[in-house]
């Protein structure tokens, strides 16, 4: 009617004086801008799950520059993910908890798998509940309230984490176009289904004709949402209900405004869309299935050359706890079980190994062995270790953990491999027999290393960090990573984070005087964090080797603050207010790092070596890295950047404002001995 012409022709007028509301933000997340007389390339698509604040969240992400999908339930929800190349999910558990940690645990593998990430948006009286989400996978996490430039920054770390997007989905159900009212044009992107296309093409000459062409309740949803585009800008969606001549379900429309641009989205939902590729147990635990007869190497790492070893791990005494706490209990289990299996492969082994759920006691990893199947085999041991610790010695101590692995050989299927693997489970294998953290704590196999940190100013010496070493008597020099894994798998985790700091400590008590100015670091793990005795343990240590406290700082990881965050605070303010500094380790990698520098008692973060890498890298890296440095000195904040191997990256990070840096540009992790020549060539910090 008249009224829906005026509306269209206001809208018209509006788009092209309504500008970008967040240029700078748009800017950051893209790294490019549109050059004059080029139709606008297809913007990024993000998922957006909120289950109470859909639209005005929908509107913010627009106005950063996103192609919006948004949804306000989680039917589907992993459908439309397998749908889009999507690099992004934004799950807002405001005021929908329970909803969401189902949502997260639907999503998590295929996420995963697609090389994709999450990021949660949560409140603040919802903390103590992010260990259920950590469980699921996600590892970016931003709390309400929160302002613009923190939401874009929130964004942008998520999406460094996210690796190369795998297109690997569904078959696309999706039409992508954009237009321009001003000069009357619209693309259709080329990557839209052809039905749709098909369907739709003769419909959409322009928004005037696309709209004219719908009937009834359809015109009237569409004609809402221009309303809305027109009074607000931003995004705005509407339902299709009475579909073309070859249609059935629904077309979900999603309409971004910025400017003079208009870009839409349309999602095909047929009648099948609610169901999931997965069957419900499946889809429960998180974990992919494998094809019964399908070799191995086909099913689990497509394109990998080189060797594969198989794990088989069996969890026993399910029986008789499924006698004593019931099936629900046992069901809960495996679920944490798996989402932990998951999430220890990722960190530990790399992105390079895959996990399955086999039966109901079994599960499966396959990673890649470079031709050293043995010592894979430990780290998996280790691994498994750590799970029956943390997850199964926690719900009862008659569960018990065995495993078995063995290199992939030609011709394999998941049927005889499993079935060999099986024979191997009747004698279980200590992982502390294996590897005896014991004998390591006893024989003098713990070393430390101190690697040299330095002033960006002028390159003075200023300090180092203290890392851990396992001199294992067969595998040779081993990680810190490795050692506390051993550790946390035979419950010595806190007797070894003391070791290495009595080292540490006597190591600094034995050099020479005009050391006495330099700051040693010291990691904590998330165990050490959580003991209310912490900082009066490690305050006693320093004073048995005559170390002040303020000769030394704590490096702590966001993820390991995330299971008691108020213990946590309460040990680093104590060990803050003797005199010792306070970081915050790894920045951008872990679970909130824009929450945590809020929440917890810090002197300075450390960039993690990845953002490093991106200090001389492309435009829209080094705006992400001078986001986190900004927002760093905005809270007052200090920052050291780790992992500076290239003379460019030093130069770029002290362009930006990072005060110091570490990383094998200057000099490796030294002993006790060769740390003290390098300083005595190098000078100290005044």
């Amino acid at each position: 009617g008249a009224s829906n012409e005026q509306d269209l022709s206001a809208m018209d007028a509006q788009m092209n004086r309504n500008p970008p509301r967040s240029d700078a933000d748009a800017a950051m997340l893209s790294g490019r801008a549109s050059q004059a007389g080029q139709a606008p390339s297809r913007a990024e698509t993000v998922l957006l799950l909120s289950f109470a604040r859909r639209d005005s969240l929908a509107d913010q992400l627009s106005k950063l520059g996103f192609q919006v999908v948004a949804a306000r339930r989680a039917q589907g929800i992993v459908r439309r993910f397998l749908a889009l190349d999507c690099a992004l999910v934004v799950l807002d558990a405001r005021d929908a908890l329970d909803q969401a940690r189902i949502a997260a645990e639907a999503l998590s593998s295929h996420v995963m798998a697609a090389k994709a990430n999450v990021l949660l948006l949560y409140d603040r009286k919802d903390a103590e509940q992010l260990v259920a989400f950590a469980d699921s996978g996600i590892t970016a996490m931003l709390p309400a309230p929160w302002h613009s430039s923190e939401l874009t920054l929130a964004i942008a770390l998520a999406r460094r984490q996210a690796g190369p997007l795998l297109r690997n989905h569904a078959p696309v159900r999706q039409l992508w176009w954009h237009g321009n009212v001003a000069s009357g044009t619209i693309h259709i992107d080329q990557a839209s289904d052809s039905i749709i296309r098909d369907a739709l093409t003769h419909n959409i000459g322009n928004l005037r004709s696309a709209v004219a062409a719908l009937s009834g309740s359809d015109r009237q949803r569409a004609m809402a949402a221009c309303r809305k585009l027109r009074r607000d800008g931003g995004y705005a969606a509407f339902a299709q209900q009475q579909l073309p001549a070859g249609l059935d379900g629904q077309l979900v429309h999603h309409l971004v405004m910025t400017g003079p641009r208009l870009a839409g989205h349309v999602e095909w939902l047929d009648a099948g869309s609610g169901a999931e590729p997965m069957d419900a147990h499946h889809q429960q635990m998180g974990l992919t299935p494998f094809a019964k007869g399908l070799s191995l190497a086909r099913s689990a790492l497509v394109g990998v050359d080189s060797r594969l070893t198989v794990a088989l791990i069996q969890i026993e005494g399910l029986e008789g706890y499924n006698d004593s706490a019931g099936k629900a209990a046992v069901d809960a289990l495996l679920r944490s079980f798996a989402k932990q299996l998951s999430r220890s492969l990722r960190q530990e082994i790399g992105s390079a190994a895959v996990a399955t759920w086999v039966s109901t006691s079994r599960f499966a990893v396959i990673a890649e062995s470079a031709g050293d199947e043995w010592r894979l085999g430990i780290e998996l041991r280790l691994l498994a270790g750590a799970l029956k610790e943390s997850v199964l010695a926690s719900a009862h101590p008659a569960l018990g953990l065995r495993l078995s692995s063995g290199a992939l050989a030609a011709g394999d299927t998941a049927d005889s491999i499993f079935a060999r693997l099986a024979k191997r489970l009747a004698v279980p294998q200590s992982v502390v027999r294996q590897l005896d953290v014991q004998s390591a704590l006893s024989l003098g196999q713990i070393k430390v290393r101190f690697q040299p940190q330095f002033d960006l100013a002028d390159d003075r010496l200023v300090g180092a960090e203290a890392l851990a070493r396992w001199q294992h008597p067969k595998l040779g020099e081993l990680s810190g990573a490795s050692l506390f894994s051993a550790a946390n798998a035979a419950g010595l985790q806190p007797e070894v984070s003391a070791a290495v700091w009595r080292l540490a400590l006597a190591a600094m008590a034995q050099w020479p005087e005009d050391m006495t100015r330099l700051r040693i670091a010291l990691n904590v793990t998330a165990q050490d964090i959580a003991d209310p005795a912490l900082a009066a343990h490690m305050l006693q240590l320093a004073a048995q080797q005559g170390i002040s406290p303020e000769r030394l700082t704590v490096e702590v990881t966001e993820s390991a603050t995330i299971a008691r965050p108020d213990q946590a605070a309460a040990n680093l303010a104590a060990l803050r207010q003797a005199g010792v500094k306070v970081a915050l380790d790894d920045f951008g990698t872990g679970y909130s790092g824009l929450a945590w520098l809020k929440q917890l008692p810090v002197d300075y973060i450390k960039i993690d070596s990845g953002f490093t890498r991106d200090a001389s890298g492309s435009k829209r890296d080094q705006a992400i890295l001078q986001g986190v440095v900004d927002l760093a000195h905005g809270l007052g904040l200090d920052v050291l950047a780790e992992g500076v191997e290239r003379d460019e990256q030093r130069l770029q990070l002290r362009a930006i404002g990072c005060r110091w840096y570490q990383g094998y540009l200057r000099a490796p992790a030294l002993s006790s001995s060769s740390f003290v020549e390098f300083v005595q060539s190098n000078g100290t910090s005044s």
